[in-house]
């Protein structure tokens, strides 16, 4: 009868060891989030749309800003990056209202073993009137996505977007538009 001639310390080595090269494998299969879409304009007047180009597209991981890019000549974007437990995605130019959008990437994990995760996100900007009180816009995201994983599909946070919009259509109207 054989022996086994592993000690217990040269176990423990053997499963570090093959734990590490586990952990570097399943490393090398980080798969990207893509964010695309388009950024518009819109009036407020009338609440037509059209393309904007040339918006500063900022996204940022806590308070690590992690990947700038711009709209092209038809407001539309596309980034690629590697997964953070929560993106903020903030749209910008000069002139506008900046618009921030809160990415949750919890449960999202499930979905990235098979591939690329897309999010495809249209936001509309509209002119800063210099509107008092619309500054929280600044810091406060107006849309939450989260990913549902007992049924695939990333879901929008409904409720809180219709409490911004309800706050911002208050302040418009207060100002007088």
């Amino acid at each position: 009868m054989q022996q086994n001639s592993l000690t217990p310390m040269k176990k423990l080595i053997t499963v570090l060891v093959f734990a590490s090269l586990v952990w570097q494998v399943n490393a090398q299969k980080v798969h990207p989030f893509t964010f695309r879409g388009t950024v518009y304009e819109l009036n407020l007047a009338d609440s037509s749309e059209k393309n904007l180009k040339d918006v500063t597209v900022e996204v940022w991981s806590g308070d690590q800003l992690i990947h700038t890019d711009k709209t092209g000549s038809k407001g539309k974007y596309s980034i690629s990056l590697p997964k953070h437990p929560k993106f903020f995605i903030k749209f910008m130019k000069d002139g506008f209202v900046t618009k921030t959008v809160e990415v949750d990437t919890k449960g999202f994990r499930r979905a990235a073993e098979f591939g690329i995760v897309n999010l495809d996100l249209e936001i509309s900007l509209f002119r800063n009137q210099n509107y008092l009180g619309v500054d929280f816009m600044e810091y406060t995201p107006v849309a939450i996505a989260r990913m549902n994983k007992s049924k695939g599909v990333v879901e929008w946070d409904w409720s809180h977007t219709d409490d911004v919009n309800a706050r911002l259509k208050g302040i418009i109207s207060a100002n007088g538009q």
